[in-house]
């Protein structure tokens, strides 16, 4: 499942948190590659700035979670926000990571690496929600596949999110109009369900795989 939702946050606290993000007084990570250093995906390489937020204990590597005690607490709204657009049965939701990216303007469109965010055993993870928001309009783009592998264009609209399933493979491209994107990428860990439905009346339950919905 994809959702494409403009004006995802109220407009006080969309200004609010892009005066955040856009502060001199953040301080940014300088990020050699966009994904893993083990990963060979072409257009993995490519660089950009960096700010996590948060990364769970299962992923930090570290066995303790990472947070940012600063801002953190700011930008944890967003789990809320996402839950209003997923069904009642996948709540509540853990976060598992959630990362400011910033890329600057390269003089030309820049692609990405395709990848997914989260993986189990190797495998894209079934059960995470992932979401990129977008503080500027401008000509970037994220992509996503869909289930017959067709490509998915989200254009870069300031206040807009796209959610979802961690299964879909997506990358983003850099801009040329402006000097910079700023997104807020994101991770939550989806609640236990019984993908089985309640039985008919010949006592037959329908499955529903677990990556169909969020």
């Amino acid at each position: 499942m994809i959702k494409i939702i403009n004006d995802f946050l109220p407009k006080p606290l969309f200004n609010y948190l892009l005066g955040v993000v856009e502060h001199d007084t953040l301080n940014w990570n300088w990020n050699d590659r966009n994904l893993q250093v083990n990963d060979p995906t072409p257009g993995g390489k490519e660089v950009k700035l960096g700010k996590t937020l948060f990364v769970d204990s299962q992923l930090s590597g570290m066995g303790k979670e990472v947070y940012d005690k600063e801002i953190m607490p700011l930008f944890g709204v967003f789990q809320n926000f996402i839950e209003e657009h997923m069904q009642d049965k996948c709540k509540p939701t853990k976060m598992i990571r959630m990362k400011l990216n910033l890329y600057p303007n390269h003089g030309e469109k820049k692609k990405h690496g395709v990848h997914t965010d989260i993986t189990q055993n190797g495998r894209p993870d079934p059960t995470i929600v992932t979401s990129v928001f977008n503080f500027h309009t401008c000509n970037a783009e994220t992509f996503l596949l869909d289930k017959d592998r067709k490509e998915v264009r989200v254009p870069s609209v300031a206040n807009s999110i796209v959610i979802f399933n961690g299964t879909h493979l997506h990358y983003g491209t850099t801009q040329t109009d402006t000097s910079k994107r700023i997104v807020l990428n994101t991770n939550i860990r989806k609640a236990e369900v019984d993908p089985f439905g309640p039985p008919d009346e010949n006592g037959r339950q329908e499955f529903e795989p677990l990556d169909d919905y969020f």
